[in-house]
């Protein structure tokens, strides 16, 4: 098959890779990714193409063939693409809604593979939302793209256990991998006419919203269970954040907590060791945190920053 593929970030990479891989019986005829973004600080930053198109040219896709249009919907970009003849397009975490005429490009219906099993969790952050749901496992759905939102019947299933340590993190690279090989599957169902289309339940159906910079923000009057997802849903972005201050109210910073664990309860909230602060949450529950990163700083041990930090942690620490 001609293949059209459409991707952004770093996890569509894999599904790239993968199916520019099945040549010679199928072909990457084109790459369609979002512009290039400035990257850096103050006046310095530099336009910044996506994963996927650096990707695109390691693999050796002429540069005519990948596109970046702000909107793929637009008649003069919908040409260039029907102007590939591709068979089929394969969709993965692209970052733009595709209306009717280009949903119609190819000559087989359209897929996509979302990370998370449908119907729960459609929408832009599905792994983050496993993870805050504390759900024991998740996957991938390769799906029928139609015009709603992850609406789409689904042709493709398969899971993912989720254990219990896991972050957004290691979890997209897991799901990254999964939907590569779950798009070369589907393409051998759908070539060989072997597929069924599952509809969706829409009474079953969950919304998992595009994360903000305060997604993050930790309120400690949450069950420590609930904190401790927070934080490993929250990382690598935007991370899981709090203010923390000596109990005498002298010394205050904002932080980023990068790792922790669940502790006894009843767990007072202050410094219990060189290595671990523990903070107490809203159900009598408490976290030990042992790595945190200071606003404007490296992600470091509590042991380094309690060292950085001095004497007015000794007497204690509040948690705002």
């Amino acid at each position: 098959m001609r293949i059209l593929f459409c991707g952004t970030p770093d996890y569509a990479v894999p599904s790239l890779q993968k199916l520019h891989a099945l040549a010679p019986g199928h072909e990457v005829v084109g790459v369609v990714s979002q512009p290039d973004k400035p990257k850096g600080r103050g006046n310095s930053k530099t336009p910044t193409p996506p994963p996927v198109v650096d990707a695109a040219r390691a693999l050796g896709i002429p540069n005519e063939r990948i596109f970046q249009p702000r909107s793929i919907n637009k008649p003069e970009v919908l040409d260039a693409l029907r102007a590939l003849h591709p068979d089929i397009l394969c969709v993965v975490a692209y970052g733009n809604i595709l209306k009717k005429e280009a949903l119609e490009l190819g000559r087989y219906f359209p897929i996509n593979a979302h990370a998370s099993l449908l119907p729960k969790y459609r929408g832009a952050a599905p792994i983050q939302a496993a993870l805050l749901a504390g759900d024991a496992e998740t996957g991938v759905c390769v799906m029928k793209m139609e015009a709603g939102l992850d609406t789409g019947p689904v042709l493709l299933r398969r899971t993912l256990p989720i254990p219990p340590r896991e972050t957004a993190g290691t979890l997209h690279d897991k799901l990254a991998a999964l939907s590569a090989n779950c798009f070369a599957e589907a393409l051998e169902l759908i070539q060989t006419n072997k597929y069924t289309l599952e509809p969706q339940d829409d009474s079953r159906a969950s919304c998992a919203a595009k994360l903000e910079k305060s997604s993050g923000t930790i309120d400690w009057l949450l069950s420590a269970a609930t904190i401790e997802r927070l934080v490993r849903a929250m990382t690598p972005w935007p991370g899981a954040w709090t203010q923390v201050a000596s109990a005498d109210g002298k010394w205050s910073q904002r932080i980023r907590i990068a790792e922790a664990e669940l502790a006894p309860p009843g767990t007072p909230s202050s410094l219990i060791h060189a290595q671990i602060l523990r903070a107490s949450c809203g159900d009598g529950g408490a976290l030990s945190i042992t790595k945190i990163q200071p606003e404007g700083k490296r992600e470091m041990t509590v042991a380094e920053f309690i060292r950085g930090a001095g004497k007015p942690l000794l007497g204690g620490v509040v948690w705002k």
